[in-house]
């Protein structure tokens, strides 16, 4: 079977094709200064053209792959970090009142940018966990890197870096982007551990907290709605719609937030459906 190399393009470092001009240099430059020959320090225009291979069963390398591991390991903590620093309430106090007294002044409004990364990671981890149901995303990595589409996603998701637009806002937030701006271990003494939600006793998964207002699954939309069919009628008058889109798998997967079908269900005890016509 023909080698496959990493479909996120890595390179080897150092390693050339012979059609590189650097080809052989670095071992020319090696064999002569063994041989004691002085020679002009050599500094290579190319750090390495070669594709770096894929490892077994993946279609990313191992750089690539222990990279994404890493990642999701680390995801309940960084999304636990988040939690933490997007809750005022939670924030160690740092400057007191004459007396020992709290601070009157009111709490900071919370960095739109952190609500911002807090909900794609928890909406991105939240998708994937319930895709692969009823593995952890743990313990399906490996079988998800081996299909062309699944390692396309969870770059996105997970490793891809996004750049700030014109206006300094992220479109997008991966883990990595996240990661790197605020880190895994918390940096507050004694700020709370997170503790990663469990699943109920029928074994269906538990949607995502997020502030208190959950991101479902389609699939959790319908058991919160009753049925399928009810769902697709308040979609059909225009009285809920999806709150974004996640892609899993390949496909797109419409998340609605809690908050929104509760509002539906619950105008519908009271009489008429908010925003349904006469």
């Amino acid at each position: 079977m023909a080698e496959r190399f990493c479909i996120r393009g890595c390179k080897q470092h150092g390693v050339h094709y012979a059609t590189c001009a650097d080809y052989g240099l670095a071992e020319a430059r090696d064999r002569y200064v063994a041989a004691g020959v002085q020679v002009i320090a050599y500094k290579p225009e190319c750090q390495g053209c070669a594709e770096s291979p894929a490892r077994d069963n993946a279609m990313i390398c191992n750089r690539c792959y222990g990279r994404l591991r890493g990642l999701i390991d680390d995801a309940p903590d960084l999304i636990g970090r988040l939690r933490s620093l997007a809750d005022p309430t939670k924030a160690t106090p740092t400057d007191k009142a004459p007396g020992g007294g709290g601070s009157s002044e009111p709490l900071a409004p919370v960095d739109a940018e952190l609500l911002d990364a807090l909900n794609d990671l928890v909406t991105t981890w939240g998708a994937w966990q319930a895709f692969v149901f009823p593995q952890s995303l743990e313990q399906a990595v490996d079988s998800l890197v081996n299909d062309h589409h699944h390692v396309e996603d969870l770059a996105t998701g997970f490793m891809d870096r996004n750049e700030l637009d014109a206006d300094g806002i992220r479109g997008f937030w991966s883990f990595a982007d996240a990661r790197a701006k605020w880190g895994v271990e918390r940096r507050t003494k004694g700020e709370p551990a997170w503790a990663a939600e469990t699943d109920d006793a029928a074994g269906t998964p538990l949607p995502v907290a997020e502030l208190g207002d959950p991101m479902l699954t389609r699939v959790q939309a319908e058991e919160f709605a009753g049925t399928a069919r009810t769902l697709q009628r308040w979609r059909r008058k225009g009285l809920v719609e999806p709150a974004r889109t996640v892609t899993i798998a390949g496909a797109r997967v419409a998340m609605f937030r809690l908050s929104d079908l509760r509002r539906v269900r619950d105008s519908i005890k009271i009489g008429r459906p908010a925003g349904e016509g006469a």
